[in-house]
């Protein structure tokens, strides 16, 4: 054990002195294996947490770590380049400064992609980040949900045409779960609701006890 320990030790050394660690954003050599430089995690924006309406009587609250800038802008915006690891990144930052921390959940749900836009990228951030939250908090993670969907994107929509877009485009592939439980729902950025508006009311069917959720940026 103590051979294997020195050897850890010694080859993540060597990594350090010939890959230096840098900064997500700036790309500076930061003395640490920290996601942002000191210079970088002083510009971020943070946001305060916000209530959703999903239906007349069902609310969901929302955590992020900051508005839609940089520095974690440029994290989420590396999935059109199948940058793996800014999404765990990501999930690393969710859990580290956002109210999280300090919120109850059983489960956590990553916002699914559509088979073809995942065998696209390769990999589903939203399901990265929520691997990360795993590890950190020791909660399992659930992919329960399927987009069935192929939609078209966001960006691209009107306010009213987003909420169109995603309209049932979410259906349940396990419903065993034992009613009254916390799901947390994972996404990378939220700007008018719609997707998880319609993945909470798909989740709703299982009768939990509450719903949580959390992003890495939000539009403000």
């Amino acid at each position: 054990m103590k051979n294997i320990l020195f050897f850890a030790n010694l080859f993540s050394k060597t990594t350090n002195f010939f890959f230096p660690p840098s900064c997500a954003h700036c790309r500076c050599t930061v003395t640490e294996r920290a996601i942002f430089c000191a210079d970088c995690y002083s510009t971020i924006t943070p946001v305060v947490s916000k209530e959703i309406k999903i239906t007349k009587t069902k609310k969901i609250k929302l955590f992020a770590v900051s508005a839609y800038k940089e520095p974690v802008r440029s994290l989420i915006l590396a999935k059109n380049r199948a940058d793996i690891i800014s999404a765990k990144q990501l999930g690393i930052l969710v859990c580290s400064m956002t109210y999280l921390k300090n919120t109850y959940f059983d489960f956590i749900v990553p916002i699914p992609l559509h088979w073809t836009r995942f065998a696209k990228r390769g990999f589903n951030q939203a399901e990265q980040m929520a691997k990360e939250i795993s590890k950190q908090t020791g909660k399992p993670v659930l992919q329960i949900l399927k987009r069935t969907k192929k939609t078209k994107f966001q960006a691209t929509l009107s306010k009213l045409g987003r909420a169109e877009n995603l309209k049932e485009a979410f259906v349940l592939q396990e419903k065993k779960i034992v009613p009254g439980c916390t799901f947390l729902l994972v996404d990378d950025l939220y700007t008018t609701g719609a997707t998880l508006k319609s993945a909470a009311r798909c989740l709703y069917q299982l009768q939990p006890a509450s719903i949580v959720a959390t992003v890495a940026c939000r539009v403000v």
